[in-house]
């Protein structure tokens, strides 16, 4: 019996003992040890640059001029920015009311323009005060006998604590030292009253 090198199982047998052999599974790195491997447009290299663009700071903040992207003006979005500019601008607001002011003209004898007149008239400072100012020039006329003078004189005297006990000190010392009981009006008071209360 002959065995033919060409034959079906030995080249199946050959080609499963080259599958499990390890010398020729690493049979591919020999070649290429020496031989220099820029990793650049690798796997894991794109991944990391990628990773490393999503982190970045300054590539998130970065000016919306520079952005690729633009937006369409009649989308939703667009619509309802402008007519909330429109809403909020300041100018626009007053703008109708700053034509009406240049424009209309208010009668002068209505009765608002009157009423405002004449709280004006009410509510001035300068008017409130018009009548003591002309009378501090013209000056004062203050009589001794005048009204107000005499009405100022008596409670004056009627609120001086002096006066209050003028009376008092005058009778101080009068009644010490009278010569009899019969001089001295309390005690025969006094006396009496006690006899009546007796009886």
């Amino acid at each position: 019996w002959t065995c033919l090198p060409d034959q079906n199982d030995v080249i199946h047998a050959r080609k499963a003992y080259e599958l499990q052999s390890d010398n020729y599974y690493k049979l591919d790195l020999q070649w290429m040890k020496g031989i220099g491997w820029v990793p650049i447009g690798s796997l894991d290299v794109e991944k990391a640059k990628k990773a490393g663009e999503i982190i970045s700071e300054k590539k998130y903040r970065q000016p919306p001029d520079r952005f690729k992207f633009t937006s369409v003006t009649d989308s939703l979005e667009m619509a309802l920015a402008k007519h909330n500019a429109e809403t909020m601008n300041k100018r626009l607001y007053t703008e109708a009311w700053d034509t009406d002011k240049k424009t209309i003209h208010v009668m002068p004898d209505t009765p608002e323009i009157m009423l405002a007149k004449f709280n004006k008239l009410n509510y001035s400072e300068k008017l409130y005060k018009l009548a003591m100012e002309e009378s501090k020039k013209k000056g004062y006329d203050l009589r001794v006998d005048a009204i107000p003078i005499q009405a100022a004189k008596a409670s004056r005297n009627i609120a001086s604590d002096y006066k209050y006990k003028e009376g008092y000190r005058k009778q101080l010392g009068h009644h010490v030292g009278a010569r009899s009981v019969q001089d001295d009006p309390k005690l025969v008071h006094s006396m009496n009253v006690a006899k009546m209360q007796s009886e």
